[in-house]
């Protein structure tokens, strides 16, 4: 069987370019399985041949002879599977065809070392154009806005904009990702760590999702990044997640189960100053305030490696008409 052949079932993709599958299986083939701490092995991973920590390998076949000869093996690693799972997720997923005025319900968890009470649970709606919010308070629904017009890739219908308008090929993909000024902020990351970070930060702005074919592209790109690391324990928030990342990214959150997008959490790594990430669930005028106390370098400490600095989690997402609905 000839190599493309092989690739074409793996990923169930148009057949790539002969050139970006040499680059694809030389970037797969150093992928990393670093793992940040030893837990026991999860249901999620009994896909995997041997577990979290393996790999799976194809032996490619072929030979201009007609003799079949064993060529290099393409490996994936347990984060690499992961991704792959998702894009698998992201594209069998219908596509939307939502409007500004209507409004996006979601449920949600997290933590957030600022309050008193730093686990978190609720419920919230946000207006797809994000010039309104609602939530409850005391069991009545509050709805604040609407308000001015802000930056809109923070908006759930501009992150999604912003999303659909990403080529789908994988190096364009990563270099569109990595070109985000008004989501990085840390001239010292990498443009690999802030291709991995922005995609992270559009999924969250974005619970309307991806379209499905950006989803599945967006994915299959950064698993072609080297270094990502697999972290499978849930945190104290308690709800179970697959957390990936890169050394000074956050880590972007799945769903152990369905692949999901599920949110973001940071973690120290005990050398660099961790910068929580706002809350779910917060109005634009109490995220404003939020901003303002996360950004003072008096609140970004150096807490001892594997500990939790800030996590948050979109549990469920619907569309509604209007806020209060379900």
């Amino acid at each position: 069987m000839e190599e493309i052949e092989i690739v074409q079932q793996m990923f169930t993709e148009s057949p790539p370019t002969p050139a970006t599958l040499a680059l694809g299986r030389q970037r797969v083939v150093q992928g990393t399985r670093v793992r940040r701490r030893a837990y026991a092995t999860p249901l999620w991973a009994a896909g995997l041949a041997l577990g979290a920590a393996a790999v799976v390998s194809v032996v490619v076949l072929g030979g201009g002879s007609g003799t079949p000869r064993p060529q290099e093996s393409i490996r994936l690693s347990a984060a690499q599977q992961v991704l792959t799972n998702a894009a698998f997720f992201a594209d069998a997923q219908p596509a939307l065809n939502s409007q500004p005025g209507q409004w996006i319900h979601y449920r949600f968890a997290g933590y957030d070392p600022k309050s008193a009470n730093p686990v978190y649970h609720g419920e919230a709606w946000q207006r797809l154009d994000g010039r309104q919010d609602a939530s409850l308070i005391g069991g009545r629904l509050v709805v604040t806005g609407p308000t001015a017009a802000g930056p809109e890739v923070y908006t759930p219908l501009g992150a999604w904009r912003r999303l659909a308008a990403l080529p789908t090929e994988p190096e364009p993909m990563l270099a569109a990702l990595s070109d985000q000024p008004d989501l990085s902020t840390d001239p010292a990351l990498t443009p690999d760590q802030r291709a991995f970070a922005n995609a992270g930060e559009l999924l969250w702005n974005s619970p309307l999702g991806t379209p499905p074919e950006i989803g599945a592209a967006l994915y299959r790109a950064l698993a072609m990044l080297p270094g990502i690391r697999l972290d499978e324990a849930a945190d104290v928030v308690g709800e179970p997640a697959v957390g990936l990342s890169l050394p000074g990214t956050p880590e972007i959150l799945f769903d152990p189960a369905t692949y999901r997008f599920l949110g973001e959490r940071v973690v120290s790594d005990g050398v660099r100053k961790g910068r929580p990430q706002p809350p779910a669930g917060m109005s634009a005028a109490k995220l404003a305030a939020w901003r303002q106390w996360a950004d003072d370098p008096a609140n970004q400490q150096v807490p001892a490696a594997g500990t939790l600095i800030s996590s948050r989690l979109r549990l469920t997402a619907t569309v509604v008409g209007r806020p209060g609905s379900r």
